[in-house]
């Protein structure tokens, strides 16, 4: 899949906080920015000086007001997402807790909402989804997967829609290690509910003797966890 061909990462997390008892997951509708307009976990990226364990943390504290202790926040895996045509992938770390402190609130980027196992809204989810958060909800964790998108058909818009632009700060593009997808896609209301992407090819692998730590360019797991 020469048009997949990556030479770098972007680091990225996600979190998931699951009510075991209720066989409930809490998922955030995401108001803004990347993925805007779709249903997801809680995350976003690490800056600089930051492990990807602190960054999920301060990202799902910012999202939705709450915090974990440290012995209930495990990591779940990784899913390396590739774009058509984005030498630049995106390497999620992905996160769960059963339990949190705090009051669950709204904030300007993310509306949190509790959803039943059975009522996860898939349709208005990345597409992948569907593959590997069932595995998480059912305890099949430690998890790999390697997803490949590529944009949808662009559809008529309405006069009325919300478009969400993620525009791409040229001053500093010399210095940062930029994904033409995170920076350079549209995401409306018009869209098809899955998103602007279209799921074309994926590698899963679950119930894992290790946690994967860290992914090569070549998609291969380059480490494990401790």
């Amino acid at each position: 899949m020469e048009s997949f061909t990556i030479t770098s990462k972007k680091i990225l997390t996600l979190v998931l906080i699951i009510d075991k008892v209720e066989q409930k997951v809490l998922l955030g509708y995401k108001k803004r920015g990347f993925g805007a307009h779709l249903w997801n976990g809680f995350g976003g990226k690490v800056e600089p000086g930051e492990t990807t364990r602190e960054g999920a943390l301060r990202e799902l504290e910012e999202e939705a007001g709450i915090t974990v202790k440290s012995e209930d926040f495990k990591k779940a895996g990784i899913l390396l997402f590739q774009f058509e045509n984005d030498p630049v992938a995106l390497e999620t770390h992905v996160y769960k807790a059963y339990e949190y402190q705090g009051q669950i609130r709204e904030c300007d980027e993310m509306r949190p909402q509790w959803f039943a196992f059975s009522d996860v809204p898939y349709d208005q989810m990345w597409e992948d989804d569907q593959l590997w958060l069932p595995m998480l909800l059912n305890g099949q964790d430690p998890f790999y997967g390697r997803v490949f998108l590529k944009r949808k058909p662009v559809v008529d818009t309405q006069e009325n829609e919300t478009t969400v632009a993620v525009v791409l700060n040229t001053s500093t593009s010399t210095h940062v290690n930029h994904s033409t997808t995170m920076t350079g896609t549209s995401f409306t209301t018009a869209q098809p509910k899955s998103g602007p992407f279209a799921l074309c090819d994926y590698q899963l692998e679950h119930s894992l003797q290790g946690v994967p730590r860290e992914i090569a360019l070549d998609g291969t797991i380059a480490s494990f966890e401790n």
